[in-house]
């Protein structure tokens, strides 16, 4: 629980299910955990966010061809990452954000492993509407990924919210 000098830190373990096809580049056919140390803290109308984790994968597969020789490597990937972001409440129901993510992905290589670092860099809005007990949020944002190459696209969201009921 966040209060005076004190961020809110909610940490969380996801599991990643075996799904896809590794051989058709789906998924990584392999059970995975993720872990998120996730910190929040508002002050005046900003909110500050910051996130440190690791995505673990236990089996990942990958097929390389070499000539006619096909290579099949299971190994176990760690990839570590960081993320913060600054959101302005510019209105009651509106926010301007910036958020920043820098990932070491770690995949396979025909003889062992080797790491991508990939830096995001995010800038956005989202914007929403009660509608009685619910809400409607609309959202958008222009990720620039800057790695071996430079990459960029647009991100939107729409999301209808119903109210939160205790018993």
């Amino acid at each position: 629980k966040e209060g005076p000098g004190k961020p809110a830190f909610s940490p969380r373990l996801s599991a990643i299910l075996p799904t896809g096809n590794s051989d058709k580049g789906l998924g990584n056919g392999s059970f995975g955990l993720q872990v998120n140390l996730p910190f929040s803290k508002q002050t005046g109308d900003w909110y500050w966010h910051w996130n440190a984790g690791l995505t673990w994968i236990d089996r990942a597969k990958a097929t390389f061809q070499r000539g006619d020789l096909v290579i099949k490597r299971e190994h176990w990937l760690a990839s570590p990452f960081l993320a913060a972001s600054g959101i302005y409440r510019l209105r009651p129901m509106f926010n301007l954000m910036l958020e920043s993510l820098v990932t070491f992905d770690e995949f396979l290589e025909e003889d062992g492993t080797d790491r991508d670092t990939t830096f995001t860099l995010s800038p956005g809005f989202r914007g929403g509407w009660d509608i009685g007990e619910k809400q409607v949020v609309v959202g958008a944002a222009v990720p620039i990924s800057w790695s071996d190459e430079t990459s960029a696209g647009v991100y939107l969201y729409f999301s209808y919210e119903l109210p939160f009921k205790r018993n």
